[in-house]
């Protein structure tokens, strides 16, 4: 493709030579991928700095370089530099240019917030497949469509990475894609040039700030509001302190609010063992799987998506039922102790299941947990504080811990808890005590990691599975 044909709408601050005529094959921003044909976009992160990498992609045949700094330009004598002022902004314009505007010839739906995301999206895209669509996710659990599975490194791939995905999307005849905005993703213009049909904002809360994350709230907040501005229809929960006095202008979902779709004569099962809802939205009736008024703003914000598509109200109430999404809330009976393996992995999302078990509670409740190597002290303490408040015995182990030490992070979680604990940072060993203390009818839930078939050490991503552990204890000691 010409070079000149994917740089169409660049604002390019210099060009140190005439392009026209040359060619690309692939764009890259990762060096290790740089060869001959390809174009080299340099991007700058919180850990790296593309252009450090530049004399690395020139060595392996790289003559097209985007960058925000072309001093060095000089030292390069047959290569194109092509200064923009942003090169994140440029790579998602370029990318959508590479695969001649993918988005456009699928419904796009964005979800973004501090928790519920993933289920949300999940609900939405099964949803879908019962009424007959062809949809496609990209988000935490990776990305899936028609018979295709890909893994992701970000819930909000990188820009180049998510036009390249709907693009194969457009070519397996994807009609609807649902994508997880995280702040980050938008923060960083992943998504930029996308105009969703449809966004939805599920809530907020104090999470991702520190670190190499968000420097406060409010940095936080404005990052998850940019899908607002980018949303032909946009979809709010009105319970929401901060986002009913932020935004006015936009549909809403409620439980306790006046609002578009309200959640009315609300029946949720005291069985854990029969997870079920019943409730009514704009006087229908829908039973869903779930014992949480959690779950429910999930439901209801996958509702008024569905609807608000053009979908009739007897095609979604059949379309929710029964929908089980991997790592929420899945459980696991091992010889009359209930596992529950959740992807919770922040305050909120950890509060929130522990109150919703502790309805269920007949015996004791025992947290497996960890937090993410390079996050902020904070979460740590938040995560630890809510498990000493709501479960009986804390178990602290890893979760991610990259380049920390696990003991460290270990070490530091238990430091805030007063009550019953123990460290152990080997976690299938962790799951293993877990099971060693527990009673017959005590329920332990392993929170954190969910889906996640990895723990990340060192920057390598080994094989790990709570579900994998858990099967194997069931198959010892299952009577």
């Amino acid at each position: 493709m010409l070079v000149k044909d994917i740089i169409n709408g660049l604002e390019i601050i210099n060009e140190s030579h005439d392009i026209e005529g040359v060619e690309i094959d692939e764009i890259v921003y990762n060096s290790k991928y740089a060869r001959k044909g390809t174009l080299f976009v340099a991007l700058r992160g919180a850990l790296s700095d593309g252009h450090k990498y530049i004399r690395d992609a020139y060595d392996k045949g790289v003559r097209v370089f985007i960058v925000e700094d072309d001093s060095m330009a000089h030292a390069y004598g047959d290569a194109a530099f092509i200064k923009v002022l942003d090169t994140r902004k440029a790579l998602a314009i370029i990318s959508k240019n590479f695969f001649n505007k993918p988005d456009e010839d699928i419904k796009m739906i964005a979800i973004t917030g501090t928790k519920g995301k993933t289920t949300t999206a999940n609900i939405i895209y099964e949803a879908l497949k019962k009424m007959g669509a062809r949809p496609g996710i990209i988000g935490t659990n990776g990305v899936f469509y028609a018979d295709k599975e890909e893994a992701v490194d970000n819930t909000t791939p990188e820009s180049y990475e998510v036009y390249r995905i709907l693009n194969n999307m457009r070519e397996a005849k994807i009609t609807h894609c649902v994508l997880e905005a995280s702040s980050i993703g938008l923060k960083m213009k992943r998504l930029y040039g996308i105009n969703f049909d449809i966004g939805v904002f599920t809530n907020i809360s104090h999470d991702h700030i520190g670190g190499i994350e968000h420097p406060d709230f409010d940095d936080y907040f404005k990052s998850k509001m940019l899908l607002k501005d980018v949303s032909k229809k946009f979809i709010y929960n009105k319970d929401d302190e901060k986002l009913k006095e932020a935004i006015s202008d936009a549909l809403s979902f409620s439980i306790d609010e006046a609002s578009d779709y309200k959640a009315e004569n609300i029946i949720v099962s005291d069985d854990i063992f029969k997870i079920q809802s019943d409730f009514d939205v704009n006087g229908k009736n829908f039973e869903v799987k779930s014992i949480s008024y959690y779950d429910i703003y999930n439901y209801l914000a996958a509702i008024s998506v569905m609807k608000e598509l053009g979908y009739a109200w007897d095609e979604i109430i059949s379309a929710v039922k029964n929908i089980s999404i991997r790592g929420r809330f899945e459980e696991i009976n091992v010889n009359d102790r209930l596992y529950i393996i959740d992807y919770a992995h922040n305050y909120i999302s950890l509060k929130s299941i522990l109150e919703t078990v502790n309805k269920f509670k007949k015996n004791r409740i025992i947290t497996v947990f960890g937090s993410v190597g390079g996050r902020s002290e904070k979460r740590r303490e938040e995560l630890a504080e809510v498990s000493d408040a709501l479960a009986d015995i804390s178990i602290v182990t890893s979760d991610n811990p990259n380049f920390e030490e696990p003991m460290k992070i270990c070490n530091e979680i238990a430091s805030f808890i007063k009550g019953p604990h123990y460290t152990e940072p080997d976690r299938a060993k962790a799951i293993e005590l877990s099971y060693e203390i527990s009673k017959i009818g005590d329920i332990i839930v392993v929170a954190g990691k969910g889906h996640e078939t990895y723990q990340l050490i060192k920057g390598e991503k080994v094989h790990y599975s709570d579900k994998e552990c858990i099967l194997k204890i069931k198959e010892a000691h299952d009577a």
